[in-house]
């Protein structure tokens, strides 16, 4: 352990001070890409990560993305194994698009508001997601299939389209302050 002081003083692991989570250098490219691989979040964010620690070294799982596979994978072995029949299709297919939004609205709302969430929130919703699409796969029809991805893109898109807007608002506002600053500067 290493104790971290300052403001508030806690006691902290080794891997989670300051990025290097699993005892791997920067120039290890194919184990660092590993590890984004499965936190895909920067050591600042391993608060939206699940840590498992195997022989006293951590490894970092995404929270939302845990829940999506757990969900998929359990979904379909519960679907297979016991042979499930979803009639009507269609009435499933929207049971799943209506579940599967839960991650949508939680991963949406926490990039565009204020409002954060916790873990059990991000693999909850995710574990939700990941039966929605174990049922789309399950009822075979590649219309379904291609309408969930659809809805699943645009939100991306949405989300980053608005994101990217914001961003751009925020860089202008400062080159004017800036430029405003300089102006007074000459003058």
């Amino acid at each position: 352990m290493l104790k971290v002081t300052g403001e508030q003083e806690s006691t902290r692991r080794y891997d989670e001070v300051e990025g290097d989570s699993m005892g791997w250098g920067r120039s290890d490219d194919v184990r660092e890409g590993i590890h984004m691989l499965l936190s895909h979040h920067p050591p600042s964010m391993y608060g939206h990560c699940l840590r498992v620690t195997v022989r006293g070294r951590s490894v970092y799982f995404c929270a939302r993305c845990s829940g999506i596979y757990g969900g998929l994978g359990l979904g379909l072995l519960f679907l297979f194994l016991f042979r499930i029949t979803l009639e009507p299709d269609w009435l499933w297919f929207l049971f799943a698009i209506g579940t599967g939004f839960a991650t949508v609205v939680d991963w949406m709302s926490q990039r565009l508001t204020p409002r954060k969430t916790t873990n059990l929130v991000r693999a909850s919703t995710g574990l939700m997601s990941g039966i929605a699409l174990a049922i789309v796969f399950y009822l075979g029809n590649l219309f379904f299939m291609l309408i969930t991805l659809v809805i699943m893109s645009a939100s991306i898109g949405i989300t980053s389209l608005i994101e990217g807007r914001r961003r751009n608002a925020y860089y202008e506002s400062v080159q004017d302050e800036m430029e405003r600053e300089r102006e007074e500067e000459t003058s």
